[in-house]
């Protein structure tokens, strides 16, 4: 039941109930709150300073970028600024015109070889940042 808590925390607040100090302590304590539980937010967006374990499926609707720093200034997936990223690092990529520094990982010249997903259409492939 995965739902139940949130049933509950609605029950406390029904037209004409008055939550008790215990209901509001539940309430609160099933919220994340900025700050507390490693969650900042500003202009650009939301920071999460603690781990983040998803399970399940994670879908980015836009540019996922490795950083050990700030985010880059551009957003721009053609010109992206991977300086940040270290030797080694592996990527996803679409297109036909790979960044600065990378190849894919083809398995040649000491290269792993990694098989692009079969679900795929062409163009998706697994690249390496060579140049640190």
């Amino acid at each position: 039941m995965p739902n139940q808590l949130r049933k509950t925390l609605k029950s406390f607040f029904r037209r004409g109930a008055k939550p008790t100090e215990s209901q509001f302590a539940k309430w609160i304590d099933a919220c994340l709150l900025l700050g507390e539980d490693g969650i900042s937010k500003d202009g650009s967006g939301l920071e999460i300073s603690k781990n983040l374990v998803v399970k399940g499926n994670l879908i980015v609707d836009g540019t996922f970028w490795l950083s050990d720093g700030a985010l880059p200034e551009s957003n721009d997936v053609m010109n992206p600024n991977l300086g940040q990223t270290p030797k080694g690092a592996v990527f996803l990529w679409f297109g036909e015109t790979l960044p600065y520094g990378y190849e894919f990982c083809d398995g040649k010249n000491g290269r792993p070889y990694l098989a692009p997903p079969e679900c795929t259409s062409n163009g998706l492939n697994y690249i390496i940042k060579v140049i640190g």
